[in-house]
């Protein structure tokens, strides 16, 4: 029976070319527009991962809850001990990186060694000297350079493009950062400016500087001590599986609290956190999922109303055809049955095709990308410039499943219009054409 509906699908194209264009059409659309969506909010996801909170964060509580004042005494010592159980308490998966967030005041000398400018900043201490490291990588510090070039010796600085503008600072020149060291007291350093850097982010653009992590623990006085351990997962992990690694983690921190580091306080309390948990992101993953529920709701709806109707004009030229079954004894149920079966089958072919266009349009987005850094130049959210899709499974399952529900759907409620009409009078009307 299914190979006699496959040679009347492919043979009278008058009945078939219709739903499958439209099931092309709609599996292409959802599968485009959940990959390119899907690449939007991961490359969200990861822009805010790298430059600022990770995939998960290893943090102490008393330092994240006062984390708008940079409290340098609050965070964790005992960096390698840190590093050796995170190491071996986390998933192979996850690669963890030490940082530091500092703030201080960048001030600007003129010729005599006077104030000229002066501001305060935010920065980050991440370690940019070691041939090893993959940090450069994660922030993309080689493409987002606009001039200059990377720090390659100690106390080297890169600020943002618009803080360089701000404080109206040259290439090679020294500025002095003042901030709070690790017991309390004034810090205060000399570094020379040796690249600005296009971050992305409008506020980081105009306030984030970063500096290499030893330079950052010689002067914030800061030895063996960060504030931040940040674990970084590969970029075939889903977003909805960052809890499940957070919670493994979660589990074994109790060891890590009653046997921590010697040089931890008595009242250090490490937490673990997702990007997730961090930013609002939250709230922007269930507003991502209620957006794709109602995206493929329409979709469907719109596929099934035009397949029903399409279904209905076809029926019409085909009463002649289902009269002549009637009376050779198939029943009508049999007959719904059967162009089930064929909606089916054109769903699976129309399914398959689209998926093909579809998924084909998100993996050269995928590879290539879509250049939009003037759209984001001036907003806050963490983007890359470059837009890209990604493919997924799920972006599939969205756009195949409900394209071939439609198509069947379709041709169930434009074959209940056979059940109104009588062997006799389908008959007459074979004998007519």
């Amino acid at each position: 029976m299914i190979r006699w509906v496959l040679q009347g699908i492919l043979r009278d194209k008058n009945r078939s070319l219709f739903p499958f264009l439209v099931v092309t059409a709609g599996v292409a659309l959802v599968v485009f527009t959940f990959g390119f969506m899907e690449g939007i909010f991961m490359g969200m996801i990861d822009s805010t991962a790298n430059l600022d909170t990770g995939h998960l964060r290893l943090v102490n509580k008393p330092f994240y809850d006062e984390e708008h004042l940079n409290p340098m005494d609050r965070a964790l010592t005992g960096q390698n001990e840190t590093r050796n159980w995170l190491i071996a308490n986390s998933d192979p998966k996850i690669k963890w990186a030490p940082r530091i967030r500092w703030g201080a005041i960048a001030d600007v000398p003129d010729e005599n060694g006077e104030t000229r400018s002066q501001t305060p900043i935010i920065g980050m201490a991440l370690d940019l000297l070691s041939p090893d490291s993959r940090e450069l990588e994660r922030l993309d510090l080689k493409n987002s350079l606009l001039d200059g070039r990377l720090p390659e010796a100690a106390k080297e600085i890169l600020l943002g493009y618009e803080l360089a503008r701000t404080l109206d600072v040259e290439l090679e020149q020294t500025i002095t950062l003042l901030g709070q060291t690790f017991d309390g007291g004034l810090a205060t350093d000399n570094y020379t400016v040796v690249g600005f850097v296009r971050f992305g982010v409008f506020a980081m653009d105009k306030k984030m500087a970063l500096i290499d992590l030893a330079d950052a623990q010689d002067s914030f006085y800061m030895e063996d001590t960060v504030t931040d351990w940040l674990g970084f997962l590969p970029s075939h992990v889903a977003y909805k599986d960052y809890k499940n690694f957070k919670v493994a983690l979660q589990s074994r921190l109790s060891d890590l609290i009653l046997h921590p580091p010697k040089d931890w306080a008595k009242d250090d309390i490490p937490i673990v956190m997702s990007v997730l948990d961090q930013r609002n992101l939250d709230n922007l993953v269930n507003v991502f999922e209620m957006i794709k529920k109602i995206f493929v709701g329409i979709i469907v709806l719109l596929m099934v109303l035009v397949l029903w109707n399409a279904g209905l004009l076809n029926g019409i030229h085909r009463y002649g055809e289902l009269g002549l079954l009637l009376a050779m004894g198939q029943t009508h149920a049999k007959l719904v049955w059967l162009l089930g079966i064929e909606a089916f089958a054109i769903g699976v072919l129309g399914a398959l095709a689209g998926s093909l266009i579809g998924g084909g349009v998100v993996y050269y987005l995928q590879e290539v990308g879509i250049n939009m850094g003037d759209a984001f130049a001036q907003t806050g959210m963490m983007m890359n410039d470059v837009m890209r899709g990604r493919v997924t499974a799920e972006s599939f399952l969205l756009g195949a499943g409900p394209g071939i529900i439609a198509s069947v759907l379709g041709s169930l409620f434009a074959s209940v219009a056979l059940f109104q009409r009588s062997e006799a009078n389908l008959f007459r009307e074979l004998e007519a054409g």
